[in-house]
């Protein structure tokens, strides 16, 4: 904990104030988080549920309120305070009145706090996993079930699309009390960008990314990835999707010894990234494609309220007890087609463990 309180202006869509407030309210509040207490300022709507949903000092917002000075002004008059931080999801307009007053700084990043995640923290992103698994065992249901007539895919008589998988994603998630949103079903040349969600129809023999990260009604995200081919791959293909699964092995073993020896995420990354060399799948520019190939992001984040959180994969953030992250080799060749696979990962009572024991199988007759 800092040593002067933190500020906040923020709702339910801000992870920083849900994690210390655990208050599901869509509008702003003003809160204020201290060494002892949380300080929390609330209107007349949300008065009584803050106090029976929270344990937060709750506070009334119409103490705090009058012609000579703003709401945060009074609430930070009234507990004597003239130095604090704030996030970096501050509002810019009420920083910039208040500077004039008060030495504030910001904190770099999110909340230490959030990147050790509690046993009730790590249950609820087990249920937003569990809807990805569903979702996988949905999605392979519908490609064994399909057709292929001219090279596409027909599911019920009608081509097969990106966008009918995933709202069948969404429903299935809604089911399991998640939100699915920018879901990733891409296709062939589509799935060599790896952040393209995306559209029309689903080929035959072609590699499908299937990257599905839910957010539980709790606020807490799940994200798995697994790559499908419908029909009979190519040697290429299945080169491909081999390599990034021995990857995927290797670093998953990896991560046990750098925990065990209070290494850093950043040895896991280069790990990766020599085995590719290794195996003349390093990433690099295209000149005549003008793109990047190989793999050509990150191997894995932090997750929780957020999709991409601490710890990140590129800094010092060591591998400790409490952390949720992923595991996420792939590689991209626009002739080949893409291939990702992802798990998320728990580190608890000295032990790391993988959300499920979700099948790899990939391709589907």
């Amino acid at each position: 904990m800092n040593q002067h309180p933190i500020l906040f202006y923020g709702n339910k869509e801000d992870p920083d104030f849900y994690h210390i407030t655990k208050f599901n309210v869509p509008d702003k509040m003003w809160c204020l988080y201290t060494k002892d207490k949380t300080i929390l300022i609330a209107s007349a709507l949300e008065y009584s549920r803050a106090v029976k949903e929270t344990s937060c000092e709750v506070h009334q917002l119409s103490d705090f309120v009058s012609k000579e000075l703003s709401t945060p002004e009074m609430i930070l008059n009234k507990f004597n305070i003239t130095e604090f931080f704030v996030t970096d999801s501050f509002s810019c307009s009420q920083f910039a009145k208040l500077q004039s007053k008060y030495k504030i700084s910001v904190l770099d990043g999110q909340l230490a706090t959030r990147k050790r995640k509690t046993a009730d923290e790590i249950d609820l992103t087990r249920k937003a996993n569990q809807a990805s698994m569903a979702s996988f065992d949905l999605i392979k249901q519908i490609l064994k079930d399909s057709k292929v007539k001219d090279q596409f895919l027909y599911y019920n008589d009608q081509i097969l699309t990106s966008e009918y998988l995933k709202q069948q994603v969404e429903i299935c998630c809604l089911l399991k009390d998640c939100q699915s949103t920018d879901t990733i079903i891409a296709c062939g040349p589509q799935g060599t960008d790896p952040h393209c969600q995306g559209n029309g129809p689903i080929k035959a023999n072609e590699l499908i990314v299937c990257d599905i990260f839910p957010r539980h009604k709790s606020g807490f995200f799940g994200d798995m990835t697994r790559t499908f081919l419908k029909g009979v791959p190519t040697q290429q293909q299945t080169e491909n999707v081999l390599l990034v699964k021995k990857a995927h092995d290797l670093c998953q073993l990896r991560v046990t010894n750098l925990f065990q020896e209070n290494k850093t995420y950043r040895e896991l990354a280069e790990f990766c990234k020599q085995f590719f060399i290794e195996h003349q799948k390093p990433m690099k520019f295209d000149e005549s494609l003008k793109r990047y190939v190989g793999m050509n992001h990150g191997l894995g984040h932090g997750v929780g309220l957020e999709i991409h959180e601490e710890p990140c994969f590129r800094g010092d953030a060591r591998v400790e007890e409490g952390d949720i992250f992923t595991i996420e080799p792939g590689l991209y060749y626009p002739e080949v087609g893409g291939v990702r696979i992802e798990d998320s990962y728990y580190i608890q009572n000295g032990e790391i463990h993988k959300f499920g024991d979700y099948s790899y199988e990939w391709v589907i007759e």
